[in-house]
């Protein structure tokens, strides 16, 4: 048999030149000829009938081509008119009634964006006025407004979720996790507490915002597409307009930027109805304005209930989330799983209540956000960690130490937990930041610094299914085709080192293509920090074919047994007879085999109950643990963050600088949600929508950062590291915070207004 392969570390990107060259094809630079510019219509109203809604002055505006209506997509016998991954609950365009300010009311496509705003700016649209809710708690309240009188729910694309809806009520759906007797572990408790914690909607704020260019012909679509997720939205595409999917195209060019904010189907029906009706293709392009209405992190309210021993032991924790899902669904009923079992934290605990719930309301719909539901329960448990440490007199590290899962224990999920390492990366942050938790506040004058930690856990989409391709020229170059998206995380790079260490090829023989659905196999989606893991696993069974046929034909042209070949530098040669040896390019040319093909597919299996949460929740969970040095100004309420360090399990680190950067990206977004990020709303009608007002992190805000990216022995498991490190951060600083000053902030962001009200009450 040959030898494994030695793994092979790489540092840079293999587009690095065409980036800093400008020469990346994004989508919002694409232009096709006789293209048109559409526009949209939104809705001013957070809840409202459409009395009356007239585009005649609309249609008659020189250079207009397209108007389109909901009504106009209504007569349309070959339309699905509703949208929706889960539950189909959002028509394309709004129909009898709006449920949000910026929901699309019309579309129009013209030969430029002057004429695309002309006909909108002469759109009249009367609207009578419904009654609205805005937050899930008003949502809930008995006799509250519906957002929805009926609620659809079509989906089956996700096993373990069932329809947990309540009719009559804003419930899109509840999710729901039962381990242990809950009941019988507080009676066994010597000390019961409960604390309730709540963060806000925030932007994604990619560079590149949302855009889509649709062209009809001959009845085949083909859409170029900013998503995270181009065979489900072709998937989706097919279904509203009744079509097989081999007459749906999506090519997805590189992202600038996701974090979420671009899976799944948005306003791409749109932009493909108006190029039908055109006859011509028609490309939209959110402004930065639009994207804080199309999708956002959900808001949520989390209360906790925990039971402890007197030495700290967790016994009991009862938890219920209330998810901000918008006026529709989206990814939400599901999101709720993900955010809802996490609220136990990295913790053994025998018993456990979780009650999860989507929850309708009349504002913009949320998303998929960088972490999933899990940054919401870390801030909830990992601040309550704090204020359990509080209110026993114990050291919070310590009491985390306790109650850390290790291989062995089981997760909320009664899954069996392996190749758990909490421990180290707690120990690993707390060191970073010289913490001591015996140390007091250190006061100068009226500033005053402390220290605070955290330390998280989280799922990555289970069950789910990547599938790769890869092709061995004649000249012994290779092609790994797949429908992974590459968005400034480093994907083609690393899938390049994957394929290239099996073969033993230098990385810039590999190229790694673009996502063409017709060209490129199955993904899943870029999405959950799994594509390094999900996808570099189909990748190397795809080449590790190939790899077998080269072995299979060099037996044959070197007349040497095949146990005694191995690969190096390119070539196969005879273990110990270097001159006896061919390359790759050789032996594809000498077999007249054209090119050599090889095809792998990575299926991770699992799954939850989704009566009891009781199961599989992910094939492998991502770690990490985060802690924090603040500065508090008594004065002005201000907190600045001194020092942060980041400890993130990796499994194998392909790419070390790559894993460095994306370790501290995570930290400074997660940085921005802690002190800055809030979409407010007044009655439904978002104020800050726009980067004047709404605040992200500045290299004057970044604080030093230092990290520990914990490999593991075994080379053949990766962790992706797109997600792990957000969730510690917001919790690490607000326990900060507490320490510094004595007032415990429940509600992100840590703004100053809410530091200097919290200590006045203090005072009180």
């Amino acid at each position: 048999m040959t030898a494994p392969r030695k793994p092979l570390t790489f540092s840079g990107m293999v587009d690095a030149h065409a980036r800093v060259a400008g020469r990346i094809a994004y989508t919002i630079n694409l232009d096709l000829p006789r293209m048109l510019y559409a526009r949209l219509l939104r809705s001013r109203v957070p809840h409202a009938r459409i009395a009356r809604l007239d585009v005649s002055r609309a249609r008659r505006v020189p250079g207009v081509v397209a108007v389109l209506t909901g009504e106009d997509v209504l007569q349309r016998p070959d339309v699905v008119p509703y949208v929706g991954l889960v539950v189909r609950d959002q028509p394309i365009l709004a129909l009898d009634k709006v449920r949000y300010v910026g929901e699309p009311v019309v579309a129009v496509a013209a030969e430029d964006l002057e004429a695309a705003q002309e006909a909108l700016d002469l759109v009249e649209v009367e609207y009578e006025a419904l009654p609205a809710v805005f937050d899930p708690q008003a949502a809930l309240a008995e006799g509250a407004p519906l957002v929805h009188e009926q609620q659809p729910w079509s989906g089956d694309l996700y096993t373990d979720l069932v329809a947990h809806t309540r009719p009559g009520t804003n419930v899109c759906n509840q999710f729901t996790l039962r381990k242990g007797d809950v009941e019988r572990g507080f009676a066994e408790a010597d000390e019961v507490f409960e604390d309730t914690f709540s963060s806000p909607a925030a932007q994604h704020v990619s560079l590149e915002t949302h855009a889509c260019l649709a062209q009809v012909e001959d009845g085949r679509i083909t859409v170029w597409a900013t998503s995270q997720t181009p065979h489900l939205l072709r998937g989706e595409l097919a279904g509203i307009f009744r079509l097989p999917s081999s007459r749906v195209r999506v090519i997805v060019p590189t992202l600038g930027g996701g974090f979420g904010g671009k899976m799944y189907t948005r306003f791409e029906p749109i932009v493909v109805l108006l190029a039908q009706m055109a006859g011509r293709p028609v490309k939209l392009h959110l402004t930065r304005e639009e994207e804080f209405v199309t999708t956002s992190k959900h808001a949520a309210v989390v209360a906790m209930k925990t039971g402890l021993k007197r030495d700290g032991t967790l016994v009991a924790r009862k938890a219920t989330l209330l998810f901000n899902t918008g006026a529709y669904a989206h990814i939400g009923p599901r999101m709720i799983k993900n955010g809802g079992w996490a609220s136990g934290g990295p913790y053994a605990i025998p018993n456990v209540w979780i009650d999860s719930y989507a929850v309708y309301t009349n504002t913009p719909p949320a998303g998929a956000f960088r972490g999933f539901g899990h940054a919401q329960a870390a801030w909830a448990h990992e601040s309550h960690m704090d204020r359990l440490a509080e209110r026993l007199g114990v050291d919070p590290y310590e009491l985390r130490m306790r109650n850390l899962l290790v291989d062995g224990q089981t997760f909320t999920t009664g899954q069996v937990m392996d190749d758990c390492h909490f421990r180290e990366l707690l120990e690993a942050a707390a060191r970073g930041i010289g913490w001591d938790g015996q140390a007091a506040p250190v006061r100068e004058g009226h500033r005053v610094r402390a220290k605070g930690l955290s330390c998280t856990i989280k799922a990555t989409l289970t069950p789910s299914t990547s599938t790769a391709s890869v092709k061995l020229n004649e000249d012994g170059s290779l092609n790994v085709l797949t429908s992974s998206v590459e968005m400034g995380q480093g994907l083609k790079t690393a899938l390049a080192v994957l394929a290239a260490e099996q073969l033993d090829l230098p990385v810039h023989r590999v190229h790694v293509s673009e996502v063409d659905t017709d060209a490129t196999p199955y993904d899943q989606g870029s999405l959950s920090s799994r594509s390094s893991y999900a996808m570099g696993e189909a990748v190397m069974l795809a080449t590790r074919q190939v790899r077998e046929q080269l072995l299979d034909h060099a037996a044959v042209l070197l007349e040497a047994r095949r146990d005694d070949l191995e690969l190096a530098q390119g070539t196969v040669r005879v273990r110990g007879a270097p001159e006896r040896a061919l390359d790759c390019g050789q032996l594809v040319r000498q077999t007249r085999s054209g090119n050599l093909l090889g095809h792998g597919t990575y299926a991770s299996k699992g799954g939850v109950d989704p009566e009891t949460g009781q199961g599989l929740a992910s094939a492998h969970f991502h770690q990490a643990a985060g802690a924090a040095e603040v500065e508090v100004d008594l004065e002005t309420g201000q907190v600045k963050v001194l020092g942060y360090h980041g400890a993130v399990y990796a499994g194998r680190v392909i790419n070390p600088a790559q894993a460095e950067l994306q370790t501290e990206g995570s930290i400074i977004f997660g940085l921005g949600q802690a002190l800055f990020e809030e979409m407010v709303f007044e009655h439904g009608q978002l104020q800050n929508g726009n980067l004047a007002d709404y605040l992200i992190p500045s290299a004057e805000d970044t604080p030093q950062i230092g990290l520990s990216v914990l490999e593991h022995p075994r080379v053949d498991r990766i962790h992706g590291l797109g997600e792990p490190s957000v969730p510690p951060v917001g919790p690490a600083i607000g326990n900060a915070v507490a320490r510094a000053t004595g007032v415990r902030i429940v509600d992100l962001p840590i703004t100053p207004e809410k530091v200097l009200r919290a200590l006045l009450s203090a005072e009180c």
